[in-house]
């Protein structure tokens, strides 16, 4: 559940990614701007684009079966 942004004004730990987040990043997807807060679902809608040929080597093989 997200909080008030008031809330949070005085927190000046850095953000944790959740684990999915994570992964995207690191099989090779690029963040393209801010989060935005979307209040019908209590959430936060993070824009990210996954191009096939930007997967990284690694995760090519285990997804796709080839090797690059």
């Amino acid at each position: 559940m997200l909080q008030d942004a008031d809330a949070d004004a005085d927190d000046t730990s850095p953000a944790i990614a959740p684990p999915l987040i994570k992964g995207y990043l690191r099989c090779g997807a690029r963040l393209l701007g801010p989060p935005a807060l979307d209040v019908a679902f209590n959430t936060a809608d993070l824009p990210l684009m996954l191009r096939i040929d930007d997967v990284a080597s690694r995760y090519r093989q285990h997804f796709f079966g080839v090797l690059a």
